[in-house]
């Protein structure tokens, strides 16, 4: 059951403590109802939804939602749009919400455009990334290369240790550990996986759009082929077998745009999923 939906003072926060002037994405499941993105709501808006909106009003934040479009679909007969975006000082095109098969929300996609480029400085280019073959890497002369280069320790002279430090991490990276990378194993996200996902896509638009039981078993049959599939190639995958010798697990997440996002740009994403692998 879904939580009933509140403005909490930690999100009340969070929209209104950002710079002014910073450009804003905000994106999420609020579960909220109002004529503003849900132009078929027969109720009249509950208090919270209302003032959830002043709230954005307020705060400067455009809603780039195409009103009426459904982005959350369940069963039957349960159609909403509760999954907005809104923005600040960027310019947001060809939103659209398409039908996922991981989820009962929509996919929202579309494109980003910065604003004020004049006054917004451009973020930094980022470093090359260089990889090394660990595995080949000669260890035993790395610690006695890198052992060797280390001056003496002066508590005094702390910065001059601390340079002396990476110059022996650096050289002896470069001496005794290969660059490169393994590119073997299985692709995650190839042609098979990708058919798999239309078919289950277009199976479960269908039976959104006329839902009869054998459309609902058909849907059912191909999500759960999809499914199969991408918990196979988790498993087998070369990333997912390296990152079993990591103590730690990193999520990254990109975002490209044609002309990119500054550093002081803010993007924030509030959901939860609804399906889980």
């Amino acid at each position: 059951m879904r939580p009933p939906p509140q403005v909490t003072q930690s999100f009340r926060r969070l929209v209104t403590c950002l710079p002014a002037s910073s450009p804003l994405l905000l994106c999420g499941d609020f579960n909220m109802h109002h004529p503003q993105w849900e132009p078929f709501l027969e109720s009249s808006p509950s208090e919270v939804a209302a003032e959830f909106l002043e709230l954005c009003t307020d705060a400067g934040l455009t809603l780039v939602n195409t009103p009426g479009e459904i982005t959350y679909a369940r069963g039957t007969g349960e159609r909403s749009c509760i999954d907005l975006t809104w923005s600040k000082h960027l310019t947001v095109s060809g939103w659209s919400a398409s039908v996922s098969p991981l989820s009962d929300h929509y996919m929202l996609t579309f494109t980003l455009h910065q604003a004020f480029k004049d006054t917004i400085p451009s973020a930094p280019p980022s470093a090359p990334k260089t990889f090394y073959s660990w595995g080949k890497c000669k260890w035993d002369l790395f610690i006695k290369d890198f052992d060797t280069q280390l001056p003496a320790y002066d508590y005094k002279k702390q910065s001059t240790g601390i340079k002396a430090f990476t110059r022996a991490l650096i050289t002896s990276y470069r001496r005794h550990c290969p660059r490169g990378m393994h590119k073997d194993g299985p692709r995650l996200w190839d042609d098979t996986l990708m058919e798999a996902e239309r078919i289950a896509t277009d199976s479960k638009a269908r039976y959104l759009q006329l839902p009869t039981p054998d459309r609902e078993a058909e849907m059912q049959r191909t999500r759960s082929q999809f499914f199969l599939l991408l918990r196979e190639r988790l498993r087998n995958t070369y990333l997912r077998r390296i990152s079993k010798s990591r103590r730690t697990t990193r999520m990254e997440i990109h975002f490209r745009t044609k002309k990119g996002i500054t550093s002081t740009s803010y993007i924030i994403v509030v959901g939860r999923w609804s399906t889980h692998l």
